[in-house]
């Protein structure tokens, strides 16, 4: 493609009986036939100030979520009788009243569980929307610190969601259209500078599980910590 390129991992998956490689480009959404690259669809949605997509696409049943700062967020339709899209929704902050939110994503990908959209948007407060329309349900801003750029990575793990923030935190908590609970909080490891010197350091790496374990770094090291139940 001759698309800009953006920091967003493209996604698999399936749509009218065919796989479809969903990327987002620094100019739009594209879904891609993946053995030939062949275009079937294509969203545009093209940069504004520079191509800040970084939040992986969400697939959920026939619906593509998007997100990411500037322009807010963008949920797509997916036609399961040919390979086409429509928009079913996009709110952005700009576009609303004062007494309303949206949701604007940065590093953080968001997750749909149900009806409803749980993220963390570029100043580190987290949100859950309603999937039909993107109204706000509620927010909480305990999870991080509040500041330009603050991250919190979302990982779902059955009814529980797991919370790695820019602190070097890991939590664990239930989030619900109720609100937000937190379970536990513990410091895996400490923020170092090179990514942004301005308030500490930060940890913006993404965490890996595997085995009952948690492996998280920074820039001067990688742990791995016990996940499993005391005997």
């Amino acid at each position: 493609l001759p698309d800009d390129a953006s920091y967003s991992a493209p996604v698999m998956i399936e749509q009218a009986g065919r796989r479809v490689l969903v990327c987002w480009t620094g100019n739009r959404i594209v879904g891609l036939d993946p053995a030939t690259g062949q275009l079937h669809w294509a969203y545009d949605f093209p940069w504004e100030k520079w191509p800040i997509a970084i939040a992986t696409p969400v697939w959920h049943r026939d619906r593509l979520l998007f997100s990411e700062a500037h322009q807010g967020t963008l949920l797509l339709g997916l036609s399961q009788e040919r390979l086409q899209v429509q928009r079913r929704w996009h709110r952005r902050r700009e576009e609303l009243p004062k007494d309303e939110a949206a949701l604007h994503c940065l590093i953080s990908t968001p997750y749909i569980d149900g009806e409803h959209i749980y993220a963390a948007d570029n100043r580190g407060v987290l949100r859950c929307l309603r999937l039909a329309d993107g109204q706000q349900v509620w927010e909480d801003r305990s999870v991080v610190p509040e500041d330009r750029f603050a991250t919190i990575h979302l990982i779902r793990h059955g009814d529980h969601t797991w919370l790695f923030n820019e602190r070097g935190e890991l939590l664990i908590a239930r989030l619900t259209p109720a609100g937000f609970q937190e379970l536990s909080r513990t410091r895996l490891l400490e923020p170092t500078l090179d990514q942004l010197r301005q308030r500490g350091g930060v940890t913006w790496s993404h965490p890996a599980f595997a085995y009952r374990h948690v492996f998280a770094r920074n820039d001067k090291e990688l742990v791995c910590a016990d996940l499993s139940a005391a005997p």
